[in-house]
């Protein structure tokens, strides 16, 4: 499904998550440790979360449970990202969890609620 131009960039921004995520997953123990400092993805991803939270608070009043959830994943990822700052390496993998899961809830749920949304706020309001 092509997205809509208002969700095009945050889904190009899921792809580095969702890699990342992979990424933390397949590895073996002893290369978590390694992973941990490479994670400067930390400051892009706060910066996309703020950036959704702005464009998405209106329209998510009309969609309470995926709100909340969208609220809630964002809490817990904020959470971790807060914990794998701290230099947690035992945070990682449910990070990585929650991450991909989170994304994948965003493209499969929430961005075509949006889009219907919109796109029949479009058809009743012209």
């Amino acid at each position: 499904m092509k997205r809509s131009p208002a969700l095009i960039h945050f889904s190009r921004e899921h792809h580095p998550a969702l890699v990342l995520a992979k990424r933390i997953q397949r590895a073996q123990a002893d290369e978590l440790a390694g992973l941990l400092p490479s994670i400067t993805f930390l400051g892009d991803l706060e910066k996309h979360f703020v950036e959704e939270e702005t464009q998405f608070a209106p329209t998510l009043a009309a969609l309470p449970q995926l709100a909340e959830r969208f609220d809630d994943d964002h809490a817990a990822l904020r959470a971790l990202m807060h914990r794998l700052q701290k230099g947690e390496l035992a945070a990682l993998a449910e990070f990585a969890q929650r991450l991909e899961a989170h994304v994948r809830f965003e493209e499969r749920e929430l961005f075509p609620a949006l889009e219907l949304l919109a796109s029949s706020a479009g058809t009743t309001g012209g």
